[in-house]
């Protein structure tokens, strides 16, 4: 029997009360489930994996956002027998909007008797380290600095929820943002000077920038975007332009190539983020995983490549 794992990051205001829907829904079919709390940072891949190492088919339920969705994907380590998928109680939910956004994964039954779909993972190497998993979009560059940024100004939420964003915008350019980059894609050498630098296998992050609008995470590929340096001047005029996923209309400044790999080298350690998981590194590889993520979603939602 198919057991059915519903992890709430408590951190959601809405995440309690949807698993509580949810295990009335399983205790009513008469399905195997069970609930469990994440108290700290990291421990959704220790719940995953320890569910995964059990025997049987295991269906996983992240009650949270994206982070919370990278974790239980880094816990599932591509386990053949286990599904996953996000019922969003985030602040971002980027992931999903690969599927027009929040509806029906909002519905848990819809969810429960909801079809699976193999999508694409990335492998992320950082500095030579064992290999972990990521769903969404990758980067180095001055996104990943404003990340990285973000938890050293959490105290300014007071004055409203997009204030700690917004002033790790305005220390990262401030203190610099372009940087020279060893970059090679699927072999190619690109190295340059740049201000971002993106693996996108979904197509929306950071709480709305639609990086890549055209990324299909079933299609067997990733899309990079290299960016060349900009002035300050330059960056405050394009930003809402990249946010709106308007890449194509930039190609003075940005180069989309579609591949299988990227390795980004510093001289200096930087930023990455993957799927807003944020760690300094000298060196990492962004590639696509010769593993497929089983996905569930609802019956009434499309797809991304038959949107």
């Amino acid at each position: 029997m198919t057991r059915h794992l519903f992890v709430v990051n408590p951190l959601s205001r809405e995440a309690p009360r949807l698993a509580a829907a949810a295990a009335a829904v399983c205790a009513r079919l008469g399905l195997e489930h069970m609930v469990q709390t994440s108290g700290y940072a990291g421990e959704t891949i220790e719940i995953v994996s320890r569910e995964a190492s059990r025997d049987g088919e295991l269906r996983v339920y992240v009650l949270g956002g994206d982070g919370s969705l990278n974790e239980a994907v880094r816990g599932a380590d591509g386990a053949g027998h286990v599904a996953i998928t996000q019922i969003p109680c985030g602040t971002g939910n980027d992931f999903i909007r690969c599927f027009g956004g929040k509806d029906g994964f909002l519905e848990p039954e819809e969810l429960i008797h909801g079809r699976e779909i193999p999508l694409d993972l990335m492998e992320v190497t950082i500095d030579g380290l064992p290999p972990r998993f990521a769903v969404n979009i990758c980067s180095a560059g001055v996104d990943a600095d404003v990340a990285a940024g973000v938890r050293r100004h959490t105290w300014a939420r007071r004055w409203g929820s997009k204030m700690p964003y917004n002033l790790s915008l305005v220390s990262a350019v401030v203190r610099g943002y372009t940087r020279r980059y060893g970059v090679t894609v699927d072999g190619q050498c690109l190295d340059g000077t740049y201000s971002l630098l993106a693996c996108c296998n979904g197509q929306v992050y950071g709480g709305g920038f639609k990086a890549c609008p055209d990324a299909d995470p079933a299609d067997g590929q990733l899309e990079f975007l290299l960016i060349k340096a900009v002035s300050r001047l330059t960056l405050a005029r394009v930003v809402g332009d990249y946010a709106a996923g308007k890449y194509k209309e930039m190609t003075d400044i940005i180069r989309h190539i579609p591949g299988k790999s990227i390795t980004i080298e510093g001289k200096k350690p930087f930023f990455v983020n993957y799927d807003g998981e944020t760690i300094r590194a000298r060196r990492v590889t962004f590639a696509l995983s010769g593993q497929k993520l089983r996905f569930i979603v609802p019956e009434k939602v499309l797809t991304p490549s038959i949107r």
